[in-house]
Formats: C-alpha cells, sequence, structure tokens
C-alpha cells in the first residue's frame, strides 16, 4: 500500500471511531477488525501489473469485459474464468494479469501488492430493475427444463454465479406454483380478447380463435366480460411483485447500496467473514453508514477506472486510454484455451517449466520441499482447498435460502427460525474456517521465483529514513486530529507530508499523475508474445467492441423472448418488460427504491463525475477518441424497440376500420 493510501486508511479509522462511539461495542469492534483488515488499496496500472475488474452485477459488466478488455488484451496475458470460482493457483504471483469476476474488494488483499482496478457503476434504480427483470428471465427457463436436465460440464451457467445463485432459485421457487396455477384456469368458449403491445404499437389478440385484429367492434369487445388490459410486468399474479421484492430482505442482503457493499468488500460474498454482521452494524447506525461511504468514494478515486453504464461508449473510450491502448489498437479473438495453459506462448512456457521442474527435482535429490515437486503438491492441495471454501459457501447459501423462505412465508415458529438461523450461524462459521485455510495453502506456496518475475522482489528492509520521519509525524498529526476532530486536515497535512518527500502521490484527484502505461510485450511467464497471435485482421478494438456489443443486444433480446415465453396465463398474456412498461411503474414503487439505494445513488453521482473528468483531461491530451459508429441495419433497429416475451403475429390487415368498430 502506498504511504498516502496509509494516511487515508489511518485517517478514516479514526473518523469512523468517532461516528460509532454510540454504537454497540460489537460494532465498534467490528469497525476496528475491518480498517483493519481492509487497509489494502489500488494502485495505479503501469501495463506490468495486474488489473481487476470489479464487477458490480448488471452494470454492462459482461459487455465491458468481453467485448473491451479481454479483445484488448492479448490471450496469453488474460488469467482463467473467474465467475463461479477464482481459478488462480497462485493468488499473489498468478503469471496472469487481467482478471475479472463478481467478488467484491476483499478479494484485492489476496492479489498482488500492486493490483489496479477499474470499475463500473449505474444508477441504482436502473440497476436493481435490471437485477429483477434480468432473474425472473433466467428464473423463468427452468420451468421449460425437462426433468432429467443437465447442465454441461465444464459450462459456467447463470445459476453458479452470484449473486444469481440466491435470487435464481428464489425466482424460481416462487413462479412455479403461481405459472401452474395462472395456466390451469379454464378458458370460457371463444376465448377472451386481450391488449397486446410489441415493438411500440399495440393491438387485439385472442389466442383461443388465434386471431389479431387492430381494432375490435363493440360484440367482440364484449366478448365473454370484455377486453383484458397488459399484463403489468411488475405486478401479476405470476411472479412477486416489483414492489413486494423491493422491500424483501434477500433485496436487502444482495442489491441494495449493493455497488457501494462490492466496493467496501463487506458483500454476503466477501471473503471476510463478519461482513453480514458488519452490514447489518450500517443498518443499525445511519452514521456509520455515512462514513463507511466516504470510505467507498475515497477507494473508488483511486481506481485506474470508473466508467457508468449510462455512458457506456464513453465509457470504453476511456477506458481504452487508461489501459495505455486506444481504440485502434490491436484486437484479439478467443484465447480462453491458452489462459489455460493449452495453447500460444503459455503451452511454450509450460514445456520450459516442466523441463526446468525436472533439473529442480534432480538437483533436490528428492528432498521435496520448495522444489517442483513441493510446489505442484501444494498446488493440487490449494484445488482442494478452492473446493471445500466453494462447497462451504453452497451450504451456507442453502441455509440462508431456507431461512429467507422461512421468514416469508410466516408459518414457522420461533423454534424452528431459531432452528435455522444456527443452521446459518454454522455454516458461515464453517465458511470462514475453509477460507482460513485456504488462505494458510496459499502462504506455503513458493513465491521467491514468482515474485522476482512480477518484479515484487526487493532488497533489503522496506522503508528509509526519511520515510519513518514522515510516518511519525503523519501518526502524530492523526492523533491530535483525532482529539480535535480535524480529521480531513490531518488526510490533507498527511499527504503535504509525504509529497515533500517526494514519496507521494495524489490519489484524490482523477489526473492523470499515474505512472505511464507501457503496454507489455511479454506475457506472464516472461517470454515475448506474438502480437499476430490470434489478432483480428483489417479491425481494431474499438471498432470489434461496437461490433460485439451490437451482438451482445441482439442475442439478449432473443434469449429474453424465448425465455419469457414460460411466463404466460391460460388467455395468452404474459410478462413482458419494455420501455414503455417501466414508464408506468408507480412512483411510489420507484420511491421505495429509491430509499433503499442511497449509498449507491451517492456513489453512481461520483463514477459520473470521475469519468467527465478523466474524458476531459484526455482530450486535452489528444488521447480520447469517440468509438466508431457502425452503419444501423433493420435488425438493430428492432432490437432497440423490441419488448420482452413470446412474438405473436401482428394483425394481417391495414390500420383503420369501419363504422361500428372499438378502436381503443
Amino acid at each position: 500500500m502506498s504511504k498516502v493510501g496509509f494516511w487515508l486508511t489511518a485517517a478514516l479509522a479514526a473518523a469512523c471511531a468517532a461516528m460509532v462511539r454510540g454504537a454497540t461495542d460489537e460494532c465498534q469492534a467490528l469497525t476496528d477488525h475491518y480498517l483493519e483488515k481492509h487497509h489494502k488499496e489500488a494502485e495505479p496500472y503501469t501495463g506490468s501489473n495486474m488489473l481487476y475488474f470489479l464487477h458490480v452485477p448488471r452494470t454492462a459488466g459482461r459487455t465491458f469485459h468481453s467485448c473491451l478488455l479481454k479483445i484488448g488484451t492479448h490471450p496469453a496475458r488474460r488469467c482463467p474464468k473467474a465467475y463461479d470460482h477464482l481459478r488462480l493457483t497462485n493468488m499473489t504471483a498468478p503469471a496472469c494479469y487481467l482478471l475479472s469476476s463478481h467478488d467484491d474488494f476483499s478479494v484485492v488483499s489476496m492479489l498482488p501488492p500492486d493490483v489496479a482496478v477499474i470499475n463500473q457503476l449505474r444508477d441504482p434504480l436502473d440497476r436493481f430493475l435490471s437485477a429483477y427483470e434480468f432473474a425472473i428471465e433466467v428464473a423463468a427457463r427452468s420451468l421449460k427444463r425437462p426433468k432429467n436436465f443437465r447442465k454441461k460440464v465444464g459450462r459456467i451457467a447463470t445459476e453458479d454465479v452470484w449473486p444469481w445463485s440466491y435470487l435464481i432459485p428464489f425466482f424460481a421457487e416462487d413462479m412455479r406454483p403461481k405459472v401452474a396455477a395462472a395456466q390451469a384456469v379454464p378458458q370460457p368458449e371463444g376465448g377472451r380478447w386481450i391488449e397486446v403491445e410489441q415493438d411500440g404499437e399495440r393491438w387485439f389478440h385472442n389466442k383461443a380463435l388465434n386471431v389479431s385484429r387492430w381494432n375490435l367492434t363493440d360484440e367482440e369487445a364484449g366478448l365473454n366480460g370484455g377486453v383484458l388490459p397488459l399484463l403489468d410486468p411488475y405486478d401479476n399474479e405470476l411472479v412477486m411483485s416489483l414492489r413486494e421484492f423491493a422491500q424483501h430482505p434477500i433485496a436487502t442482503e444482495l442489491l441494495h447500496n449493493g455497488a457501494a457493499f462490492q466496493v467496501l468488500g463487506i458483500t454476503n460474498y466477501s471473503h471476510w467473514g463478519d461482513a453480514g454482521t458488519f452490514r447489518a452494524c450500517l443498518s443499525a447506525h445511519p452514521p456509520l453508514s455515512a462514513q463507511l461511504l466516504e470510505v467507498a468514494k475515497s477507494r473508488v478515486r483511486r481506481f485506474t477506472h470508473v466508467g457508468t453504464t449510462d455512458r457506456l461508449f464513453d465509457s470504453a473510450a476511456s477506458a481504452l486510454v487508461s489501459m495505455g491502448l486506444s481504440i485502434h489498437s490491436p484486437a484479439y479473438s478467443g484465447g480462453d484455451d491458452d489462459v489455460a495453459g493449452r495453447g500460444g506462448t503459455r503451452r511454450r512456457a509450460a514445456a520450459a517449466d516442466e523441463e526446468d521442474d525436472g533439473s529442480r527435482h534432480d538437483d533436490a535429490g528428492g528432498r521435496g520441499g520448495r522444489g517442483a515437486g513441493g510446489g505442484r503438491g501444494l498446488a493440487a492441495q490449494l484445488q482442494l482447498m478452492a473446493k471445500l471454501v466453494r462447497e462451504a459457501r453452497t451450504r451456507l447459501q442453502a441455509a440462508q435460502r431456507d431461512l429467507v423462505n422461512a421468514q416469508r412465508d410466516h408459518s414457522s415458529d420461533e423454534a424452528a427460525l431459531e432452528a435455522l438461523r444456527g443452521r446459518v450461524d454454522k455454516a458461515r462459521e464453517d465458511l470462514i474456517a475453509a477460507q482460513d485455510r485456504l488462505a494458510e495453502t496459499r502462504d506455503r506456496l513458493p513465491t521467491g521465483e514468482a515474485e522476482a518475475g512480477l518484479g515484487l522482489g526487493g532488497g533489503g528492509g522496506g522503508g528509509g529514513g526519511t520515510e519513518d520521519v514522515a510516518r511519525r509525524r503523519g501518526q502524530r498529526r492523526l492523533l491530535e486530529a483525532e482529539a480535535d476532530g480535524g480529521v480531513a486536515e490531518a488526510v490533507e497535512g498527511a499527504a503535504e507530508e509525504l509529497q515533500a518527500d517526494g514519496s507521494g502521490r495524489e490519489v484524490l484527484s482523477t489526473g492523470s499523475s499515474a505512472n505511464k502505461v507501457v503496454v507489455p510485450q511479454v506475457d506472464g511467464f516472461g517470454n515475448p508474445l506474438d502480437m499476430s497471435f490470434k489478432r483480428i485482421p483489417n479491425s481494431d478494438v474499438g471498432t470489434e467492441f461496437v461490433r460485439c456489443a451490437a451482438r451482445a443486444q441482439q442475442r439478449s433480446a432473443s434469449r429474453r423472448d424465448q425465455s419469457l415465453a414460460a411466463l404466460s396465463t391460460s388467455d395468452g398474456r404474459h410478462v413482458a418488460f419494455s420501455k414503455a412498461a417501466r414508464k408506468r411503474i408507480p412512483q411510489e414503487v420507484l420511491d421505495l427504491i429509491r430509499s433503499h439505494n442511497a449509498m449507491d445513488t451517492e456513489l453512481h453521482s461520483l463514477g459520473l463525475a470521475l469519468l467527465d473528468a478523466r474524458i476531459a483531461e484526455q482530450k486535452a491530451a489528444g488521447l480520447f477518441h469517440d468509438l466508431p459508429k457502425l452503419p444501423p441495419t433493420s435488425d438493430r433497429g428492432a432490437a432497440a424497440k423490441r419488448g420482452s416475451g413470446p412474438r405473436l403475429v401482428k394483425p394481417l390487415s391495414e390500420r383503420g376500420g369501419s363504422e361500428g368498430e372499438l378502436r381503443r
């Protein structure tokens, strides 16, 4: 951690301690523990250190990662996939440089000491609505699966990835009996006419007659009780309503203020076992919550790049500059096999390592220890420990899910609820123990050569006389400030002290005071990169990002249509999410969601400000360029207009009608 980061953390610790003096002793102890354990911060990206994408769910992060970060990174420098679990054998020296996952910031403490972080943020209201829609969409797929359905071996399903590993089973269990009941309702002879909204147009459809019309006669409009209105996708008999979900404990646990909790490293997917209790402290003590928001803001300001979903293309163009690239840089395809060590430069490096391992084993005379055999044995043990952590996390998820369901049903007595709480506590303790064993195994891995390869080694003890003097002066400032309440002045003074010694770096600005990024020419093993390997000919990363993002949008729309087709009533109405439907959500429901996401709202506003400032600076330096625009096509236009749900055939006749017809 840099010295300015040290003073910043110490100052925030003093401030947080002052804010929670009225809190319980447990919350005070947790606050102290959190600030002591989570002192590591992100460092500037130089091109030779790891770049970690802290992926907040439903922020267009998949597009950002797959269509920009991976395409702009040589395949030999990408880390293994990590969305279901981390696959890095040696976390502190992983021999790869681009990592992306849904982990929260607590994972940074396990990554190399100079890891850089990038992030995407989104308006919390839009993010919550998107998460609600996506969870329902994926859960609906399970309704159509055969009983003997089995996931493809080696494929990461959405249900395997946090937080969908909680939300998808939750919605699937909720909707299954409701959909069955709605589809079992008998229909009268002649059916019912229903309103249909599709691609921005409205007409009428009768499922029993299999007829669609733009207009209805008075007789048709009165058939069997009249025309049924549109099914409100956010409040209907098929799925849990948006209002109910926004107030449900699972939404508080996983989504409300989720971006802030992910930046703080205290989600229920955290590598810190006390994260759940600490979140409860934040909810119970608003002053503490406000202070931790400042910690999150300070942390985000240190990120190499902060983008926003509502300005995705600007964010992508700015991120390329922050990575030392441009929209005209080379674009690369595929590469997952090479990350796993089965091709390209990785394959040659692995073969060379095997030869070196054999010679080292011979030199060691079969003694094992820190030689190749010992390293491979520890690596195998590490894989086992990681598997035990995943299994413990799965048991905790199941226990939490059972407790939430019991609380929702209101049918369990207090003794049963207490037993479920005990099961959750036991599962959480097991997870903490498994994480500790995993950390101990990682600490035993040989690190000398790996650290040297990443430039982490160094001679002698850290810190010189000047640095020690600055630290003592800063500590004295902080102690005095804590007594006087002048924490902000102490932080400023400590930073000035370090800069006067020529060793500090301003971390709260959005400027490019970070070290100059040099695009690397070697892979994680130090081998020269074949820059033509899997390079996309006659293209660049800017063009490929725009194309990839457009394809992703089309695939997403098509997949949503197919998934939501299962959520329909016997009269033919179905759940269909669209921009028009969002505009009809009652304002009080939107206000309710906003009220639960105050931290995320402020964090998103900061993200917009940081993005604006960084783009302005990049433009002033002549580095920022707008992404290219692809020529419009009919397919892309339709994808932008369309809603979701099963596609019904439009009326064959032209619009309009004769006298006596009902126009609605």
